[in-house]
């Protein structure tokens, strides 16, 4: 299951938790006694401590409250907290690693807009203690399992493919490899994607992600086969080759797969993301003691008694659905009683 879970995204995860890196400033100043303090002055005007908290509240009060409530919860209930903060850190260094370097890798977070490797690692952290809270209230029943693969599972396709300008070079791209040239050759010589050097691998993908003609022709495919025609589409013409074709296989035998998407699709569903970081507040206990803050976290609150509110009328339907099928049993029996004693009396007697 872990390795879903890196698969959700870190900017979804960090902006669900609204980390804005304004907590420490918010939170340094709240720990200074004296608010009073003057710490900048103007043509003779000083400017005090007070006078900036209260600046800074008007502007993002709610969000910085909001985001170090939320970091403390979160905190505070997972299992192993410096664990998680040891796994950021060795993810963070393999990231650095990997780029080559710390200098390579702060210009890597300044090109996405990220802070510094300090704050990105501690945004990992959060990410790993947000991940760990919401798995574990992810109901992983047989039944839950079951309904999201009957109702809401597509298989992801998996495929190679050459793109090429005209109809006649995908001919001749198709005769090159039916008469013995590697696939992943000919994609690397002559196709115009992006995924030429990987020999025209594409990333799995989901049903309506591609063009409806390239979807089309890798769903009507075997897997293991090329298409024996161009596939035309607005980009030019593709020579296909299906790996996963996207059939649905049976539950037993892609269990694994469907447990990874049903996972994430929770991930992602915000209301219900949201709702188990408010049960989370409730349960814990917070209080908010500036009167302008009440409201940081409401939205959350809502929502977790928005989704109490929808499991109670989910479960009282169960109920009622029982309690009427019950009835409509008894009412049939009680029936067919009646019927057999009046069919028994206008019996003659022998």
């Amino acid at each position: 299951m872990k390795k879903t879970l890196k698969k959700v995204s870190l900017v979804a995860l960090t902006s669900t938790l609204l980390l804005s890196g304004l907590g420490s400033i918010a939170s340094v100043m709240a720990q200074e006694e004296s608010a009073g303090e003057v710490i900048a002055t103007v043509g003779g005007e000083d400017i005090t401590k007070e006078e900036l908290y209260e600046s800074m509240k008007a502007i993002a009060g709610d969000t910085t409250l909001r985001t170090i409530i939320l970091e403390t919860v979160l905190e505070q209930n997972v299992s192993d907290a410096e664990a998680l903060r040891t796994a950021a850190e060795e993810e963070v260094q393999a990231q650095i690693d990997e780029a080559g370097g710390e200098e390579v890798f702060q210009q890597l977070l300044a090109y996405q807009g990220l802070s510094d490797i300090e704050t990105y690692t501690y945004q990992i952290f959060v990410r790993n203690m947000f991940q760990e809270v919401v798995e574990s209230q992810i109901d992983m029943s047989d039944e839950a399992i079951t309904n999201y693969y009957e109702n809401e599972y597509s298989p992801l396709m998996e495929a190679q493919h050459i793109l090429v300008e005209t109809e006649e070079e995908a001919l001749d791209v198709i005769e090159r490899i039916n008469n013995g040239e590697e696939f992943d050759a000919v994609a690397q010589e002559v196709s115009l994607d992006s995924t030429a050097q990987n020999g025209g691998l594409l990333q799995p993908f989901p049903a309506g992600q591609m063009v409806p003609e390239f979807e089309e022709a890798v769903m009507n495919s075997e897997n293991g086969k090329m298409t024996e025609m161009p596939v035309e589409s607005q980009y030019g013409f593709h020579v296909i080759r299906t790996i996963n074709n996207g059939e649905k296989q049976p539950l037993e035998d892609v269990r694994e797969d469907v447990e990874e998407q049903y996972v994430t699709s929770r991930f992602a569903d915000s209301q219900f993301a949201y709702g188990v970081i408010g049960k989370l507040l409730q349960d814990t206990g917070y209080e908010i003691h500036d009167e302008d803050l009440q409201n940081a976290v409401q939205d959350l609150i809502d929502l977790a008694n928005g989704n109490n509110e929808a499991a109670t009328e989910e479960e009282s339907t169960e109920e009622t659905t029982e309690e009427s099928t019950e009835e409509t049993s008894e009412e049939a029996a009680e029936e067919t009683a009646e019927e057999t004693t009046e069919e028994t009396a206008e019996e003659p007697a022998e």
